[in-house]
């Protein structure tokens, strides 16, 4: 998942806020991934940034996690896809979350599910990956799902 609209003045793009729009496109998309059909997230990995980490505090509560979510510097924007999804396909997370930022979202997608055609990511925007294999960097997913804000 990318994170919600952000605000347009900020101090410094870490502490950049989320705006009053990213959060209803945050419970938009949320409230949408509550009803499909898809295993829900048990578990979330956020970026710490302040647009991201407020993102995830809204899904969270709609979703009603037991555990609590955990950041990581790996899902900041300008980390390496390929370094984040091979911690992935090497994790034992089940049905995860994340919430993070472009490009990174969009090119970690491309190298998990190499059919995948989602070159950017809207705000708010979830792409659902379903493995079929989970060996190495040989695993293949499809995108099988993807949710987008309605506002």
């Amino acid at each position: 998942m990318r994170h919600g609209l952000a605000v347009d003045q900020f101090d410094t793009d870490y502490s950049r806020a989320l705006s009053k729009t990213g959060e209803i496109q945050a419970e938009n998309t949320t409230e949408q991934l509550l009803m499909t059909q898809s295993p829900l997230p048990s578990d979330m990995l956020v970026s710490p940034f302040a647009r991201t980490i407020s993102t995830a505090n809204i899904v969270h509560k709609k979703l009603a996690l037991k555990s609590s979510y955990k950041t990581d510097e790996m899902l900041v924007h300008f980390a390496d896809h390929k370094i984040l999804g091979d911690f992935l396909l090497a994790s034992k997370y089940q049905h995860l979350l994340i919430v993070s930022h472009m490009p990174i979202v969009a090119r970690l997608c491309q190298y998990l599910a190499p059919e995948c055609e989602v070159y950017g990511f809207q705000t708010a925007q979830i792409v659902r990956l379903d493995f079929e294999q989970r060996i190495s960097s040989a695993s293949v997913a499809k995108v099988t799902q993807i949710i987008l804000s309605e506002n």
